[in-house]
């Protein structure tokens, strides 16, 4: 772990209606380090996950990011991947029709109107490699396992000069510890790479075995800050707890795992997002 900050968040607070979904949250995320957001349902990954990926309306929201110590304003998907923020959604976004070399640079420019496919499939397999992904790039994308789906989506987010991956919920749809292991090594193979992870999990038990460093995301707000050497599975339980007395009124639809339209689901596609 490097001592190069990549990410910061100073004092983000983001509102619907009369419900804080984000409050006066502050970060800092360095270089190499895997950084787990631990919150229950709605205690609001999804709107600091939009925040990363340029999907925050600007209404009610407030507070400053820096990216490698530059103010950073993140408006869009496109604001996002140039300051080298990778997103891999809860859901993949996978053409399975396609090869997985072009699902990996699927949404990126290509120069001229005709695609070298055997360059493409090159530059695939030097990512694939980094993560664990030893496939033929040549393959369609319709056979992979749950686990080889996520770390395709891993993959395409690192065709950007990624300097920060922020996983939603890596473990949703793994249907083992063997495949949920893929993805650990993955995470702390960009570690070692000297690329920051945010890990966003309801689950403590992960954030505890990946994390460098967890925050507890409760109601909006960070109300814990453990390093490795601290980390109590047991508090970390009991700080998650939501102090909401009944229905807030704020859902967060992600977490319900519902669908939320066409144009979110082909953003997917393009910005490894569901919105």
């Amino acid at each position: 772990m490097s001592d190069r900050t990549v990410l910061e968040l100073e004092h983000i607070t983001k509102s619907y209606g009369e419900v804080a979904a984000l409050s006066d949250v502050s970060l800092a995320v360095r270089g190499g380090e895997i950084h787990a957001i631990l919150g229950d349902n709605g205690a609001g990954k999804t709107t600091l996950l939009k925040l990363l990926a340029g999907l925050l309306p600007p209404e009610n929201l407030s507070g400053t990011i820096s990216v490698l110590g530059q103010g950073a304003v993140i408006r869009s998907p496109r604001d996002a991947i140039k300051f080298g923020i990778g997103i891999v959604p809860r859901r993949p976004g996978i053409f399975p029709g396609l090869t997985i070399a072009d699902n990996i640079v699927v949404g990126k420019e290509m120069q001229g109107l005709i695609v070298n496919q055997a360059r493409i499939r090159k530059e695939a397999a030097r990512l694939m490699e980094i993560v664990g992904l030893r496939l033929d790039p040549a393959d369609k994308a319709q056979k992979l396992t749950p686990a080889q789906q996520r770390l395709l989506m891993i993959t395409r987010a690192l065709s950007h000069e990624t300097q920060l991956v922020v996983l939603d919920e890596p473990a949703a749809f793994l249907t083992s510890g063997q495949e949920l292991s893929q993805i650990f090594r993955a995470v702390r193979t960009l570690a070692e790479r000297d690329i920051a992870t945010l890990y966003m999990t309801r689950r403590p038990t992960e954030a505890v075995q990946i994390g460098d460093n967890i925050s507890v995301l409760r109601d909006g707000k960070i109300v814990v800050r453990a390093a490795r050497v601290d980390f109590d599975e047991t508090a970390l339980i009991q700080q998650m707890q939501s102090q909401r007395i009944g229905d807030a009124g704020y859902i967060d639809y992600d977490d319900l795992g519902q669908p939320r339209g066409w144009l979110d689901g082909i953003r997917s596609l393009f910005t490894g997002n569901r919105g």
